[in-house]
């Protein structure tokens, strides 16, 4: 397991983190803890790939619009509750896109259809990258110190913790998520 988290796992962190990421960051700060992986690379490439993927959904907007978004059914679908939040929400939705779950690609392009600033979008986009990786990553890394608490001998035991550990947060998502779905359906009435 070592050798795949050295040789993929940052990437890995990059890849997850440009499409939501939420569920690769707290597993990179979880190996970090176990000491797989360095909490502060966890941090650099998850800043990346979330600044990345938030940069390059806003500049399809920019450059396609509503083009594409008329094409695809499932970014249509979402955009009368994108377009409500950015409503409610206005310049400050450019801070907490990352810390939107579900509808963040497609808030993001919508943005990218609108009049802001490409300065102003990097400047709010550099700072929400930065506070969401530390913040995720350090999440993952304090749950690992609690696991590790409990657990004097990870070795012969880290399969079995790091199945119920990805299981934990999977399940903490889809809670989370549905939470969302219910704030979505608000925003929608």
């Amino acid at each position: 397991m070592e050798v795949y988290l050295e040789k993929f796992g940052y990437i890995g962190i990059f890849v997850g983190t440009f499409l939501e990421g939420e569920t690769t960051v707290l597993l990179g700060g979880l190996f970090s803890k176990l000491g797989y992986m360095n909490i502060y690379k966890v941090i650099l490439f998850a800043f990346l790939g979330t600044f990345a993927g938030d940069f390059t959904f806003f500049a399809l907007g920019k450059k396609f619009g509503r083009n594409m978004i008329d094409r695809y059914e499932f970014l249509s679908n979402k955009v009368p509750i994108a377009d409500k939040i950015i409503k409610k929400h206005g310049n400050f939705i450019i801070f907490i896109i990352r810390f939107l779950v579900g509808i963040r690609a497609v808030i993001l392009i919508l943005l990218g259809c609108t009049n802001i600033r490409i300065s102003k979008f990097l400047f709010f986009s550099i700072a929400n990258s930065m506070l969401w990786s530390i913040v995720v990553s350090i999440i993952g890394y304090v749950f690992g110190k609690v696991v590790y608490i409990f657990v004097k001998d990870m070795k012969h035991y880290e399969w079995h913790i790091i199945s119920g550990i990805i299981l934990l947060i999977i399940i903490f998502i889809i809670i989370y998520r549905r939470i969302v779905e219910k704030k979505e359906k608000s925003y929608a009435d």
